[in-house]
């Protein structure tokens, strides 16, 4: 790959291409992406620029979404907005990421007024957190998938989703799983539908067990984590199984369609998984516990 080159990335069946003013081999990448590599051809084509923010003007009435932490969305026409702030740069951005209607072609604007900022003598990566998350939610929500707070498990060919949200034991699961099958991703899994079957998919966002694997498995149970004194399982079903699912899940609140796709998904989704409560104990025997549910 040369300096200039695009750097481009499958992820979930989605292929992004990116591309910079300045050389590729200035510019930090997180290892977890190295395993997304790709060849095809891109759905969404990105530039970076790291020569200052462009004036643009941005009114009240056109912000759709704020986090009220990292990033907020405003909407003109037929364009998507991205403002992000940060504690370091505060109360000022320091990067705008400006898409079209549907999020296939995007500049990204960094504003870097400190080299110390750099880590290594690099440039942060375009999409860095939290843009490449938020972006693959907006394409999501455009009727093709769910992503999940959750670590997946491929056990020879079955796919498990253990879901939960902070502190519910996903990382400990992968830790436990580990050597036994293959781990996907620890913290975020994309499910969508293909050949009329569901699949798991791995990002490279993942929590603190650091390995992921790009390969799909078709998706066969749902287990909302818990920590328990025992093992013990509860079957899940119907609305409260789709809204703990929801509870689990990325969706995009500032889209109203992708919000309608995301809440049929998820009931289509428990519809035909079947999907239990899992209590457990951070120890080996929970993996053939697992193991023994038909």
């Amino acid at each position: 790959m040369s300096a200039n080159a695009r750097l481009v990335f499958d992820i979930a069946g989605q292929v992004f291409a990116i591309g910079s003013d300045r050389p590729m081999d200035t510019i930090r990448l997180a290892a977890a992406y190295r395993a997304f590599f790709s060849t095809r051809s891109p759905d969404v084509v990105v530039e970076a620029f790291y020569d200052g923010l462009p004036r643009i003007s941005l009114r009240d009435e056109d912000k759709v979404f704020d986090s009220e932490v990292t990033w907020s969305l405003y909407q003109t026409g037929e364009q998507n907005i991205f403002v992000l702030k940060g504690p370091t740069y505060d109360p000022n951005p320091y990067r705008l990421a400006i898409f079209d209607k549907y999020y296939r072609r995007g500049e990204i604007h960094w504003y870097i007024p400190d080299p110390d900022q750099m880590v290594d003598g690099l440039l942060p990566g375009p999409l860095e957190f939290p843009l490449f998350e938020v972006l693959m939610v907006c394409l999501l929500g455009q009727d093709k998938g769910l992503m999940v707070h959750a670590c997946g498990v491929d056990d020879d060919g079955r796919g498990y989703l253990f879901t939960g949200n902070s502190t519910h034991g996903k990382t400990t699961m992968a830790r436990l799983w580990e050597g036994r099958a293959r781990i996907l991703n620890d913290d975020r899994i994309i499910v969508r539908r293909y050949d009329g079957r569901l699949w798991m998919y791995s990002t490279p966002w993942h929590g603190e067990y650091p390995v992921v694997s790009p390969d799909p498995v078709p998706l066969d149970r749902i287990f909302f984590l818990r920590h328990a004194p025992d093992n013990d399982l509860r079957s899940r079903e119907g609305v409260a199984a789709s809204s703990t699912l929801l509870a689990r899940c990325f969706p995009p609140f500032w889209d109203r369609q992708g919000m309608a796709f995301t809440l049929d998904f998820c009931a289509q989704v428990i519809a035909e998984t079947p999907c239990y409560e899992l209590g457990f104990v951070p120890e080996a025997d929970v993996v053939d516990f697992v193991r023994c549910v038909k």
